[in-house]
């Protein structure tokens, strides 16, 4: 069994094909030589940043097309770099988004193929980041940011092996950075990030203390593991002025013929000396970079690098110098620049300061902050997430398929929409529209083209001979608006799989045209169900047909990583035959029971308290809207309210009471509901589920009217009797929840010009507040904007109309439509109280993994041709993947056949908890992997870094010196590969036979299996 270890770390490290590569110089080897300490080393990076959609679709930016809106072809970029590199081999040059090169490379010839390989091999041609799309760190949760570098990173080494390993995070785009991005890094194993956009105020700082360049503590919970050495772009991430050298540009070339009257070689080498000076007096060590290139640069590499070839020489040519030092200029990578850095800052002992909170919210000016696009496109956020959901459940699927060997075309499609949608002008909302539909198709596309493999897989699964019966299951993507064509007919199967891998009780909603129904379980056991009206009748929206009511019944004990089947039969009775339990007035306002209930207020229609576990608090709850600027963006304080940017007109919400909020009430065995009606294009419905821990806001929102000219932003704003203060705490990412203070940041003076605006932070999951005796708590579906203004509030901003763009490069207001209407969103809060004697952590923690990984429902309608009897003899009714239920505090994150081997799996595990947040749970827990994989003989595991792309004992750190910290001074620590990771090798015969697996609080382990 050691031998095959050995076998899979070869592999690994590129012998493949039967054949070993050729000796590399590639990674840190490859790097230039630097001068020493009395040398200004400068390092040239070439680079394009290539969005993978914005003003564009994805398509159109690749091949070119629609140059009316931009010129920009990647196609053209790529193959005028790798020609161009291979002219002269001082050049380099970076490519970072893997999606666009993935294309790319799927067209090339066998000679191109070799001669990428060797530019690869020798260093000159660097993958860095290397996702498939340069995420955003706002809106993105954690599971798709790491799934999309998983993607990206796996195709890196299945093709280059270890030199198309990326060392550095290159985040040069995205509108403010997050400490759970961080994180992700130093766990995929990097070195180093880059990154340009922070607030104005804080870089000024930075650079007046020449503090550009930090050392990141980016978790809490896992300490010095989680540091990672981060550096800010001095120059955004273009290049200097009057250096741009493509043919986009209108920049002059440098002319080095003195015969010539355009002469100005000299003047370019002396000008691009002065920017050097500028740049070199803000940082800390001997060595700069500069960033060469721009947004779709490079189209014609050649022009770009015969100037850069001549600036470079110039510096030999016309010798300059900084503070008595000369300079040296050259080409090189990002990579190459941390390890000049490391060596520089270690041989003077320097140290570099520590930072332990986030980059949020990012502002450009006074009157800037970039906080709306946290809400921007609610239902693209939404979609997205539905995405993941999907990915995971056939993911989960196919791994229990693994020896079956089908070509699930389906899931790589999916796999590659959900990775650009991570996209930061994807996920954020801040594309033009026809951009924003291009994404949609895309995902929507995805989804759907899974169910034919879906139904494949699932029959093998469950059935009891050598048969195969077509399921017909279907995923209900548009219930949310009461369109499932299935669940419309008379008879039809509901199986609900499970992606969690903890048994769940999962509360199905389907929407129904009856009142009457038998709906029976897996044993043929009559299922308790109720009726409810629809939210609305939705028939403004599109030409489906969108049912009256939805159908609720609750799926109990659905088997971890596995399925339950449902049948619901449709009664052939008249529609009054069944009362729907409605009633008015005072003595009905009362909602659930003394453990978990409501109340509203019969005056009002507006919530008044609520009652969790028993805790009863008084809190109201209600739909408001701000006003959005409508400036024109001549000046500061004319910046209008857009994609990007929140600017409220006025720094006060307005209440939605038109003329005030009416509403109707609905009890049951399984559920109460208040049903409200705030104006004609405003409804939630508050639900209390029988046997819960929370209460449901589900909120509908549009078409938002802008008739009066007036563009709005909705929030849902709850508040409470808890002293919270000036503080409050939002997730990062979906992970570690960080505290934030109102009109207050850590690193630099924060001055309050935009008071709600510039308090808005993300949400990617839930948002709290906290006294002494309690904490209250708001998950959402998707990512949103969110802040607590006054001491007790919370508010989530839902969906935004708008009328003006904010003047940052999308060129359209955010005024979405759809079906010929403004935009409808809708969308779900989960409200939790925790006090004395209950665990926060564990209340939220179960309801946030369920809602991130929900019990996915498929419906069909194969019973109109075969009855439920001729089923059972075809197909098992339930089914479970693991046999053992994993312990509360941990998550399979990952469960997924590997891309590029047969009979392999990948296998993340996750510790949900963190330091200190639970007496119990907050600990080490050890698990043996074969419990949770039992469908096959588990051969051997190889631990690899958070991308499934390298062994783990293949990420090097380099060591740094730490310096002082807000909370924490004067300390070092050496970055030893084992302390540092805390991980329990499996590297050893025994280890391998029994594959026992750590994980330590916040750790996340990434094993490849064989089976």
């Amino acid at each position: 069994m050691l031998k095959i270890g050995v076998v899979v770390a070869a592999a690994f490290l590129g012998l493949a094909h039967g054949r070993i590569l050729p000796k590399v110089n590639c990674g840190y080897e490859s790097c230039p030589k630097v001068g020493g300490e009395d040398v200004l080393n400068v390092h040239v990076v070439p680079h394009s940043h290539d969005d993978v959609g914005w003003l564009k679709t994805v398509d159109q930016y690749y091949f070119g097309t629609k140059t009316n809106i931009q010129r920009a072809g990647v196609q053209y970029i790529i193959d005028s770099v790798i020609k161009a590199l291979t002219e002269n081999p001082e050049r380099r040059f970076i490519q970072v988004e893997t999606a666009f090169f993935h294309r790319w490379w799927m067209d090339q010839s066998s000679s191109k193929v070799e001669e990428v390989k060797r530019l690869v091999r020798s260093g000159r041609l660097e993958f860095i980041g290397g996702a498939w799309s340069m995420n955003d760190e706002g809106a993105a949760h954690y599971h798709s940011i790491i799934d999309q570098f998983s993607l990206g990173l796996t195709f890196l080494n299945q093709t280059f092996g270890a030199c198309g390993r990326p060392k550095i995070g290159w985040q040069i785009d995205p509108f403010g950075h997050s400490r759970e991005m961080a994180n992700i890094f130093s766990e995929l194993g990097y070195d180093g990030l880059f990154f340009s956009r922070l607030d104005w105020r804080d870089k000024s700082r930075r650079l007046t203390t020449r503090t550009p360049e930090m050392i990141w503590q980016a978790s809490p919970t896992r300490g010095n593991v989680s540091n990672l050495f981060t550096s800010v772009l001095y120059n955004h991430y273009s290049a200097p002025s009057g250096y741009c050298f493509d043919v986009t540009c209108s920049d002059d070339p440098i002319i080095d013929d003195p015969r010539s009257k355009e002469y100005n070689y000299k003047q370019k080498v002396e000008g691009y000396a002065r920017f050097i000076k500028s740049q070199a007096s803000n940082y800390p060590t001997n060595n700069i970079l500069i960033t060469m290139g721009d947004d779709f640069n490079y189209q014609d590499a050649n022009s770009y690098f015969i100037n850069l070839d001549k600036l470079i020489k110039g510096f030999n040519l016309f010798p300059q110098s900084f503070n008595g030092r000369p300079i040296k200029v050259f080409y090189s990578t990002p990579s190459c620049y941390v390890k000049a850095v490391n060596e520089a800052s270690l041989k003077k002992k320097q140290a570099f300061a520590v930072k332990t909170d986030d980059f949020f919210p990012y502002a450009t000016d006074y009157n800037a902050y970039w906080s709306g696009y946290f809400t921007s496109r609610p239902t693209s956020k939404r979609l997205e997430r539905q995405g993941n959901n999907l990915l995971q459940v056939i993911r989960q699927i196919s791994a229990q398929n693994i020896t079956y060997h089908v070509n699930v075309q389906g899931l790589d499609l999916l796999e590659e929409a959900v990775g650009i949608m991570q996209h930061h002008d994807a996920i954020t909302g801040t594309e033009k529209q026809h951009v924003a539909d291009d994404y949609a198709r895309i995902v929507d596309e995805a989804m759907h083209n899974t169910t034919s493999e879906i139904n494949l897989l699932l029959s093998n699964l469950l059935k009891k001979g050598n048969g195969y019966v077509n399921l017909q299951l279907q995923s209900c993507i548009l219930a949310n608006i009461s369109v499932c064509a299935q669940s419309l007919e008379n008879n039809f199967l509901v199986a609900v799989w499970n992606p969690l891998g903890r048994k769940v009780d999962y509360r199905v909603r389907l929407p129904v045209d009856g009142k009457n129904f038998d709906v029976r379980g897996p044993l043929n056991e009559s299922i308790k169900y109720q009726i409810v009206p629809s939210i609305s009748n939705f028939s403004n929206l599109g030409e489906y047909h969108h049912a009256k009511y939805d159908l609720v019944f609750v799926a109990e004990q659905v088997p971890a990583i596995g399925m339950k089947m449902y049948f619901v039969n449709k009664k052939q009775v008249k529609e009054y035959g069944y009362i729907l339990n409605e009633a008015y007035g005072y003595e009905r306002l009362n909602l659930g029971n003394n453990k978990t209930g409501i109340r509203i207020n019969n005056a009002t229609g507006l919530l008044e308290s609520v009652t969790i576990n028993g805790t009863q608090m008084k809190i109201q709850q209600e739909l408001m809207y701000y006003i959005g600027a409508k400036g024109d963006n001549s000046a500061f304080n004319r910046r209008a309210s857009g994609a990007y940017i929140f600017r409220p007109a006025v720094n006060k919400s307005v209440p939605i009471k038109f003329p005030k909020v009416t509403f109707k009430v609905f009890k049951g065995d399984l559920v109460d509901e208040v049903h409200q009606n705030f104006s004609s294009w405003v409804k939630q419905i508050i639900r209390v589920y029988k046997n819960t821990s929370h209460i449901e806001f589900d909120w509908l929102v549009g078409p938002i009217p802008v008739n009066d000219g007036e563009p709005k932003e909705v929030i849902s704003r709850f508040t409470t009797p808890i002293n919270s203060g000036k503080e409050f705490y939002t997730d990062s990412n979906g992970r570690e929840m960080v505290k934030r203070t109102r009109d207050h940041r850590e690193t630099y003076n924060y001055s309050n010009e935009e008071p709600v605006a510039g308090n808005y932070y993300p949400v990617t999951s839930k948002i709290s507040i906290q006294d002494k005796s309690f904490t209250v708590s708001v998950l959402n579906d998707r990512a949103q904007g969110g802040t607590s203004l006054k001491s007790g509030e919370m508010e989530l901003m839902v969906h935004r109309r708008l009328l003006k763009d904010d003047g940052f490069g999308v060129g359209e207001a955010l005024n979405e439509t759809e079906f010929g209407i403004g935009l409808v969103a809708r969308g779900t809060h989960y409200l939790t109280i925790t006090g004395k004697g209950f665990s926060t952590s564990e209340v939220t923690k179960d309801l946030g993994t369920e809602k991130i990984l929900t019990p996915w429902v498929f419906v069909s309608d194969i019973l109109k041709k075969q009855t439920v009897q001729s089923l059972s003899k075809q197909i098992d009714f339930t089914y479970s993947g693991i046999t053992k239920q994993l312990p509360k505090n941990v998550q399979l994150l990952t469960l997924q056949p590997h891309k590029y081997r047969n009979n392999w799996l990948v296998v993340r595990l996750e510790h949900l908890y963190a330091k200190d947040e639970h007496p119990n749970l907050s600990k080490n827990v050890t698990i043996n992997l074969r419990d949770y994989i039992p469908k096959y003989k588990l051969v051997s595991l190889l631990e690899t870094a958070l991308g499934a792309d390298k062994p783990l004992d293949e990420s090097k750190y380099l060591n740094w010196i730490l310096g002082e910290n807000l909370q924490k001074a004067n300390y070092t620590h050496n970055f030893d590969l084992g302390k540092k990771l805390g991980y329990i090798r499996v590297d050893t015969p025994q280890q391998m036979h029994n594959f026992n697996i750590t994980l330590a609080p916040m750790q996340i382990r990434t094993f490849i299996v064989q089976v």
